[in-house]
């Protein structure tokens, strides 16, 4: 799912996205879409980026002021892509944390899709074996209760996943707000693992 560093890197710079930018990310309905960019920009080594809070949807709720017709946008600027090693994992990265006492792995899809009690547009129902479920859906603001609940502590490195990578970077933002550290994205998600028959899958 992750592009390859300089075709990223020619991308944001075309855009006006330079070094020392600083960016604010905002997406229409859910955020997942503006974390997902948040997520790949730190994965290149940018930090300047932030996620506006409720996005477009409150901002225009909040009567703030909008733009319409042509973007005006920005001049371009150089980007410089620093990758960040282990900010994205494969499957078998994945298949090798099950039953890792350091390791939990967190599946941010809705309880139904995690207890494989619906069928899946993503191939076998069920989920990765072992993991926990923090949906998305669920985490409108940094709720740390719910984390700890599913057993994600800040002495554990944390693997999320999803269908397809987009919707767990939510997860990812919110535990990064909430101090963790030790963050990754399983990038080939259920989209991935329910499709192939080498891989263990559980269900309720």
């Amino acid at each position: 799912m992750m592009p390859p560093a300089e075709h990223l890197a020619r991308a944001f710079g075309r855009h006006g996205l330079g070094d020392d930018a600083r960016v604010v990310l905002y997406s229409i309905g859910t955020m997942m879409w503006a974390t997902r960019v948040w997520w790949m920009l730190r994965a290149l080594g940018f930090d300047g980026a932030a996620v506006l809070d409720g996005g477009f949807d409150r901002w225009q709720a909040e009567g703030r002021p909008i733009e319409t017709g042509d973007p005006t946008g920005y001049p371009p600027a150089p980007f410089t892509p620093r990758p960040r090693p282990g900010r994205f994992v494969d499957k078998t990265t994945v298949k090798a944390a099950i039953g890792d006492p350091r390791t939990v792995t967190v599946n941010a899809l809705g309880p139904q899709f995690h207890q494989g009690l619906e069928p899946s547009r993503y191939g076998r129902p069920g989920r990765v074996p072992g993991s926990v479920n923090v949906p998305a859906a669920s985490l409108v603001d940094p709720a740390t209760k719910r984390f700890v609940a599913a057993g994600v502590g800040a002495d554990r490195r944390v693997i999320a996943y999803c269908g397809g990578g987009i919707s767990a970077t939510i997860d990812l933002f919110l535990l990064h707000q909430l101090g963790f550290d030790d963050l990754t994205l399983y990038d080939g998600s259920m989209g991935e693992w329910a499709k192939d028959p080498s891989l263990p899958i559980e269900t309720d």
